[in-house]
């Protein structure tokens, strides 16, 4: 990529046709680099297709991810149970799939790694259902009161319709005022003093990519997908560029290659459905994660 760029200097400062050409065939080299990297068959991938559903992580298996019809407020904690240095999930399913990396980097560091999340119920500080309203109202709370972060890392998807003046509205009205609920929880949770760090919403699989890979061993490729997306140029990240001192995190380009996201990397199925990450192929970005995330105090 570095030599690509100093040829498309060259190109730009001298104006001269053949120095163009020569950036534009360096290019064309480099994106015949990444397709070369992609992935296109396996004897075998982890999880198996047929149990990728089950792969979610021990936050889901503990009980620990509230349903959408329960009402309760489990404390989860994993890591080193009486550290000083806590880290909170909080959100969504969406933020769910990032707890097998937190917890592998709790158990590397010594964190307090506390899990409080709920399906199907935005973090956002927006109308949405009576049960999530009161949920997240709830949970702020005892993560003000109670958990006392060092750092909280928080997710959320973007496909929630919320209630204003007594009607639901459609997506696209939803996510202006999800950007401002956002907003509002973040400026929350950074007044605890921790920071905030907010995982970018990934691209999403168009059809069952689980069932594809099955199907397809010997042909990967028919199962990659699009990575631009509409919901990739959404709420979250306007919401996180106002509040100071918290960071979006976006780990597509861990994920994707440039213009398409894999359904298998290095043996491991990407995705267990259409819009969250296998627990094993989670698992293993807690490297990738380790250096984005803040330190603990």
């Amino acid at each position: 990529m570095a030599s690509v760029l100093r040829h498309l200097r060259a190109a730009v400062g001298v104006g001269r046709l053949a120095a163009l050409a020569v950036a534009l065939i360096a290019l064309a080299g480099a994106a015949t680099a990444c397709a070369a990297a992609l992935q296109r068959e396996a004897d075998s991938v982890e999880p198996p297709p047929a149990k990728a559903d089950g792969d979610r992580g021990k936050l889901y298996d503990d009980g620990c991810m509230i349903d959408q019809r329960e009402m309760r407020w489990p404390t989860c904690v994993y890591g080193k149970r009486k550290s000083r240095k806590t880290v909170v999930l909080f959100g969504d399913s969406q933020a769910m799939q990032w707890f097998p990396p937190l917890r592998r980097l709790a158990r590397r560091h010594g964190w307090r790694l506390i899990g409080r999340t709920r399906a199907g119920c935005p973090p956002a500080a927006v109308n949405f259902a009576s049960r999530c309203n009161k949920w997240r109202k709830e949970t702020l709370r005892r993560i003000e009161r109670h958990d006392r972060p060092d750092v909280v890392v928080t997710g959320t998807g973007v496909v929630y319709e919320v209630i204003e003046g007594g009607r639901r509205l459609g997506l696209k009205a939803s996510r202006r005022i999800q950007r401002k609920g956002l907003a509002r929880t973040l400026r929350r949770l950074r007044r605890t003093g921790a920071k905030v760090r907010v995982m970018k919403t990934l691209s999403w699989a168009p059809f069952d990519a689980v069932a594809c890979v099955e199907k397809r061993m010997k042909r990967l490729r028919r199962c990659a997908f699009d990575r631009k997306q509409p919901m990739n140029a959404v709420f979250e990240a306007r919401a996180t560029k106002r509040v100071k001192g918290a960071k979006l995190i976006d780990a597509r380009d861990r994920i994707c290659l440039p213009r398409i996201c894999p359904a298998v990397i290095d043996g491991m199925l990407v995705y267990r459905d259409p819009k969250h990450l296998s627990a094993t192929f989670a698992r293993s970005l807690a490297p990738w994660l380790d250096r984005r995330l803040p330190r603990p105090r």
